[in-house]
């Protein structure tokens, strides 16, 4: 009986899930259709499409008793220099800045930052904050559980990825294996250090500086270009070095007493 309870409560949000994304997709490709190409209308449907998930996610946590296993209450931040070697992200996307646009607006800044961390909000509850936590609830907070838990929340996390896309199959995947990586790294901060707060902060910094080359561009279409296999895969190796320190910290920390 809670077997399939689990895999009934765990059915059910997946689908919200994916009902929230699919709806914010289909919007934006009307509001292009439509001729509706400005990029506050569509930062504010993102903001808005994740604000949505946040709460529904949430309340999630909350039914299933989550709060202490996802970081949001009970616990103090333990091993907080851990959380330093995410910022290696965050130097990757200012490196990987051009230019910025002309004109960006102190307004459009200010939606930008808004939306980052809506999203970091939004993944790291949906995510970590309930799939995960539920995992480990229902798998059980052996070792090998929860590195079961975190790996199926990451792959999860990679695989919704999917749903854009919008550059071609090698793009998709690099997209993935970028997800993958980085869900695997964040799930075991989470189960480490205790507190979800600081990876929501990350999560909004390491978006906020990916997109900041973007700012104020019209929304013209979703679909981009292609991305060609050599990008792509110079792409999954930058990612690399997440994987590497996850499978680092899991062999030097005793998850099951820091997940009690």
């Amino acid at each position: 009986m809670l077997k399939k309870q689990f895999w009934k409560q765990t059915g059910i949000f997946v689908i919200i899930l994916l009902l929230i994304i699919a709806a914010r997709e289909y919007s934006a490709y009307q509001l292009i259709a439509h001729g509706i190409v400005s990029y506050q209308v569509h930062m504010l449907l993102g903001i808005g499409a994740n604000i949505i998930l946040s709460v529904v996610s949430f309340l999630f946590i909350k039914k299933h008793g989550l709060l202490s296993i996802a970081g949001i209450q009970g616990t103090k931040l333990t091993k907080w220099s851990l959380l330093l070697f995410p910022f290696y992200l965050v130097l990757l996307n200012i490196s990987t800045i051009d230019a910025l646009p002309q004109h960006i607006g102190v307004l459009n800044i200010l939606i930008l930052i808004v939306y980052s961390i809506s999203i970091g909000v939004a993944e790291e509850l949906s995510i970590r904050g309930f799939l995960q936590s539920y995992f480990i609830k229902n798998f059980g907070t052996s070792k090998k559980a929860i590195v079961q838990s975190i790996f199926a929340a990451a792959l999860f996390f990679g695989l919704i990825h999917l749903l854009n896309f919008d550059k071609g199959i090698y793009g998709e995947l690099s997209q993935v294996f970028f997800a993958l990586f980085i869900g695997l790294l964040f799930g075991v901060l989470l189960v480490i250090t205790k507190r979800i707060y600081p990876l929501i902060i990350l999560h909004a910094i390491i978006d906020f500086f990916g997109k900041l080359d973007a700012t104020g561009l019209p929304i013209k279409e979703k679909v981009g270009t292609p991305m060609v296999l050599e990008n792509a895969i110079f792409i999954s190796v930058l990612a690399l070095p997440c994987l590497a320190y996850a499978l680092v910290l899991l062999k030097r920390n005793e998850l099951k007493q820091q997940a009690v």
